[in-house]
């Protein structure tokens, strides 16, 4: 690694428990900025020990990648590469192929084939990002094949388990969140932003940041989704104009948005009073609408369009653009409700 590299990284690392994500990422800019045109030397090199290496390119990682990953993306990289430095005792920048293939032999033990390729997914991950930063010349991922998944059915919930599921909404919050949820299939992690204000109550219409995608994208509500928020909002003596958020806490300061962990807890004790014979959770919305929306005729392309997924093939990625009107027509031909 050049010296001018190592000065950055060291900057960026040592800078990140003192701000937020967004200001690291300006840092980093004004860092390249000011540092083109300038040839730095180091005067003298120290042998690192296993625990600073490691530590060292843990803290790089936070700084420069974390804050483009969601950051419960981030904690499971990291924890995956702790278990494999606590298995194979090695520096990060000496891991082997051999290296990996133990520590996911030795995980094989209490493991499934799917459980076993999100780590290696993971470790792969962050060598790649190594390599990137120019820490490592190679992955040693590459070359380890996936492990075999047995092909399970998509997980999702028939009509007559969501009709069961409404039987459980306690509160109005409840329901209205279950009817979001169906509408606009978004990640729990993106609806603790979504201020009441944001939705066009005329036409249902709500511009949401995908956390995942860090890229804006259109959903929609249907007029049961919306009756249900109407009536919540009614509840809680507030206005469509609100700056407040969509989902709140029912006890304590009921103006404080609902989190990540709240949605789940809520969704999880939804199900719980409807006594359904179901692992049910946030994230099974999300595959319930693009399974309708294929049901309802459909294609998987059109699914991932309105969940916001990348496109897959260059001409969709960079020759076509799709506006607001045609994520409207998924909306209303296959996801709102009948």
């Amino acid at each position: 690694m050049e010296a001018k590299e190592r000065l950055r990284n060291d900057i960026l690392a040592a800078m990140r428990v003192h701000v937020d994500a967004n200001t690291l990422l300006i840092l980093e800019t004004v860092i390249v900025q000011n540092l083109q045109g300038i040839e730095i030397t180091k005067s003298e090199t120290s042998l690192a020990t296993i625990d600073n290496t490691n530590q060292y390119i843990k803290e790089l990682f936070m700084a420069r990648k974390a804050p483009k990953l969601s950051s419960e993306t981030a904690k499971y990289y990291l924890s995956t590469i702790d278990e494999l430095i606590s298995i194979i005792n090695k520096q990060l920048i000496n891991v082997t192929e051999s290296d990996v293939e133990y520590y996911l032999m030795v995980k094989q033990k209490n493991n499934s084939g799917a459980s076993l390729n999100n780590l290696l997914r993971n470790l792969s991950a962050f060598f790649t990002w190594m390599r990137k930063v120019k820490l490592i010349s190679d992955n040693p991922c590459d070359g380890i094949e996936r492990f075999t998944e047995p092909e399970k059915p998509i997980d999702h919930l028939e009509a007559q388990q969501v009709e069961l599921l409404k039987k459980g909404c306690k509160y109005k919050r409840d329901r209205a969140l279950i009817e979001f949820m169906r509408c606009t299939a978004m990640r729990r992690g993106e609806i603790p932003s979504v201020k009441i204000q944001d939705i066009d109550f005329r036409t249902g219409k709500l511009l949401i940041y995908g956390k995942k995608s860090h890229k804006y994208r259109t959903v929609y509500l249907d007029n049961v989704a919306l009756y249900y928020i109407h009536e919540y909002l009614d509840e809680r003596k507030v206005t469509e104009n609100s700056k407040e958020p969509l989902f709140t806490h029912v006890r304590g300061d009921t103006t404080q948005a609902l989190d990540v962990d709240g949605i789940y807890v809520t969704i999880k004790t939804i199900a719980r009073r409807a006594n359904i014979d179901k692992n049910v959770y946030p994230h099974i919305f999300r595959k319930t609408t693009a399974t309708n929306i294929v049901k309802r005729g459909g294609s998987d392309e059109i699914a991932g369009e309105y969940l916001g997924h990348a496109p897959r093939n260059v001409t969709a990625k960079h020759y076509t653009y799709k506006d607001e009107k045609y994520t409207e027509r998924i909306f209303r031909d296959f996801v709102e409700a009948l």
